[in-house]
């Protein structure tokens, strides 16, 4: 998925509604498809926009840099 983790500090993060619509996008397109693997991978992509939007609400919110709002994968 996107690595936000990886961009220099200075640059801008992408506006919350982007993430929310391209989730919304991706579950619609999963009730539409017929394999199950495709279904979960699409839901998948889906809460992995939804933490994507919730990064950038709490990065508008804050001075920090989004690199340090977006918790790391362990």
């Amino acid at each position: 998925m996107l690595r936000l983790m990886d961009k220099p500090q200075d640059a801008p993060t992408l506006p919350t509604r982007y993430y929310r619509q391209n989730a919304a996008e991706a579950r619609q397109t999963a009730e539409e498809a017929t394999t199950r693997a495709i279904k979960e991978r699409l839901h998948g992509s889906a809460r992995d926009f939804d933490k994507l939007a919730d990064a950038a609400d709490r990065a508008e919110q804050t001075a920090d840099p989004p690199a340090r709002v977006i918790p790391r994968r362990r």
